[in-house]
């Protein structure tokens, strides 16, 4: 179930991001339409159709627990044969793989007959234990991520393990996913202390690439990944879903280089962020937007701090957060603090509202932060268009003024 990349023609429009040609999705998943920008929305720039109705929780797809008469397998070497036979041996009828402490699981081929990943393509529920282990791509390997999920079933929960410099490669595969891939409605991913590192994808998702699946992420860490777009990871519905729940855990020192940092999430995804740090992530390329976080969809931040993201580049857009349609709320004591833009022009070193995007703060704070450059305006926040909204929630300490000069945003100086 890959889908393959009829093209890949990088396309600037205007202040609308950066055009791929058309990806054919996976056989659950209806196309994406004709010429969107990254994020799902139109280049004509007319209000979005949602066309998710009753997407599914996080939480309501979360895997029960195992019953007696599942699968276990005891892995009592660091071998990747080992590794790859025992989650072979689980990934199509389900179970779980319980890793040998401390082990470091080094891959240096792809599973057959899967040239794009490292280990067997999960088509049912299956838990690897990890205590402490290390899944990586040798650095001589070919590109492969790790993991493929494959809707409906396919459902992978990983605890206390960590994944490392995984390639997903737009020659080899469809480049989506460094580490890990979620094809298809109906695919599941939990994530349980557990750390992504150093993972890239030539396209979407340097992470973790999310193309209308159900993730969550728990106590975990995304840093150092990088893509195209999404450096920590992409959420996409592809006419579907696509949600994430993100719950006390760091996306931190990931990087892009047109669209978003941090997290990517387009039209029609509902992504949740609860006590939870989005820090140093950077987008560094002219119209660079989102050096933490670009979104299109529904994105809640419940007591989560957006600190020390920056977009740099001519024109760059939302340092911390870069909003083009649909609603992001900050509530709950959540802080956009130390983000930048930089180049000439840029805009929004805070928080950058654009389209029929509509950014709404409630007891949250937007402070320290920067626009830089000849002609930088909007230091805190700066709305092109779009709604802005605060309650009880200050701005100010922003370089060189707090929402452009004159404010673009209602009861701001």
């Amino acid at each position: 179930m890959r889908p393959s990349i009829s093209r890949i023609a990088l396309i600037l429009m205007g202040t609308i991001l950066a055009a791929f040609g058309v990806v054919t999705p996976p056989a659950t998943a209806q196309p994406a339409p004709p010429g969107p920008d990254l994020l799902g929305v139109s280049q004509s720039g007319t209000t979005p159709v949602n066309p998710v109705t009753g997407a599914p929780s996080a939480e309501a797809s979360k895997i029960p627990p195992a019953t007696s008469g599942a699968l276990i397998v005891n892995l009592s070497s660091c071998s990747e044969s080992d590794l790859q036979a025992a989650i072979g041996a689980v990934a199509t009828v389900g179970g779980t793989v319980n890793l040998r402490r401390g082990c470091t699981y080094t891959l240096t081929d792809a599973a057959p007959p899967n040239d794009d990943n490292g280990l067997p393509v999960i088509k049912n529920k299956v838990t690897i234990n990890g205590r402490g282990d290390t899944i990586t791509r040798a650095a001589t390997a070919a590109n492969f991520r790790f993991f493929e999920i494959d809707g409906p079933d396919g459902n992978l929960t990983l605890n206390a393990l960590t994944l490392s410099n995984g390639h997903a490669s737009s020659s080899l595969g469809n480049g989506r996913g460094g580490a890990i891939w979620l094809s298809g409605a109906g695919a599941v991913l939990t994530l349980n202390n557990t750390s992504l590192t150093t993972n890239t994808a030539d396209t979407y998702g340097g992470a973790i690439d999310n193309d209308n699946g159900v993730m969550s992420v728990n106590r975990s860490t995304l840093y150092n990944n990088g893509a195209l777009a999404g450096g920590a990871m992409f959420v996409n519905p592809f006419g579907g879903s696509g949600t994430a729940t993100i719950d006390k855990s760091r996306i931190t020192g990931n990087h892009a280089t047109v669209l978003a940092g941090g997290i990517a999430a387009a039209v029609g995804t509902t992504v949740t962020l609860t006590s939870t740090r989005v820090t140093h992530n950077n987008v560094t390329r002219n119209n660079a937007q989102g050096g933490g976080i670009a979104q299109a969809g529904t994105m809640t931040l419940k007591n989560s701090k957006v600190i020390g993201n920056t977009a740099t580049g001519n024109t760059a857009q939302g340092g911390g957060i870069y909003s083009l349609a649909g609603t992001v709320k900050l509530t709950t004591n959540s802080l956009v603090t130390g983000n930048t833009t930089n180049g000439t022009n840029s805009r929004g070193g805070g928080v950058f509202n654009t389209g029929s995007g509509t950014v709404a703060l409630t007891r949250s704070s937007v402070t320290k932060n920067q626009a830089l450059g000849t002609g930088a305006d909007g230091g805190g926040i700066f709305r092109a268009s779009g709604t802005v909204t605060r309650i009880a929630s200050p701005v100010f300490g922003n370089q060189p003024n707090n929402c452009g000069n004159p404010s673009t945003v209602p009861g701001c100086s």
